[in-house]
């Protein structure tokens, strides 16, 4: 497994690498002392498995520097670390795996690996046919479901759009807890909903959507209920 940790204090690279190794002495750790250095890594191609960010970096935000490696690399796991928990809400909005307060411990950073491997075991799929071929799409990289005429549309991460030969009710059947139908014809994943208001969903990717009027206090209570779960998870 290919690890990075961006901390600018090298003192706090020291005790990862020491706690790391302690864990799994094979894994391979690369140690970066600012965002912008870690960026240009990923940027580069180089896929980490796992990424430990500190909030409180230098050149940039924690939180800004996640959603910039989740753009160009969707399947990396992130860790916070910092030495508060006041950020605890923002990190829920870039999915991190894990939030560390600092000083770390064995223990707290065995956790993180722990999860990581729950979230490996655990990632659902969703297997259709797509032009022909057998795809197989991981579910929680999926953005919304939604009927068209008669085949279905699928949003995914960075911005790819599948037509499915399969009536939408056939695959809404099939997705996890995780998504919501707000409206006839439109099921989201609650993940990348943004925020939720009285009447609209509004999607990270900039789409909205209408809730369905007669249920709309349900649909609401539905996601807030979720993101409380997911903050307790933090």
């Amino acid at each position: 497994m290919r690890i990075a940790v961006c901390d600018d204090e090298r003192e706090e690279l020291g005790k990862f690498e020491n706690i790391i190794a302690e864990i799994h002495g094979n894994y391979q750790v690369d140690n970066f002392l600012s965002a912008g250095d870690l960026l240009r890594a990923v940027n580069g191609g180089i896929k980490y498995e796992l990424i430990f960010l500190d909030i409180y970096l230098k050149d940039r935000n924690g939180i800004d520097l996640a959603k910039e490696i989740q753009a160009v690399s969707p399947d990396t796991s992130i860790v916070f670390t910092t030495v508060s928990t006041e950020h605890a809400v923002e990190a829920f909005s870039v999915r991190a795996l894990h939030y560390l307060v600092k000083p770390l411990s064995l223990e707290s950073v065995t956790e993180v690996f722990s999860r990581l491997g729950t979230k490996k075991e655990l990632r659902h799929t969703l297997t259709l046919c797509i032009e022909r071929n057998m795809t197989v799409l991981f579910q929680d990289e999926i953005i919304s479901v939604i009927a068209h005429l008669h085949s279905t549309l699928i949003n995914t991460v960075n911005n790819t759009l599948f037509s499915v030969w399969k009536p939408y009710k056939e695959i809404e059947e099939l997705l996890d807890k995780n998504f919501l139908n707000i409206k006839k014809g439109v099921t989201v994943n609650m993940h990348y909903i943004r925020k939720m208001t009285a009447q609209k969903c509004f999607m990270k990717d900039g789409r909205e959507f209408l809730l369905r009027r007669e249920i709309a206090k349900e649909l609401r209570d539905k996601y807030f209920s979720f993101v409380k779960n997911e903050l307790e998870k933090v």
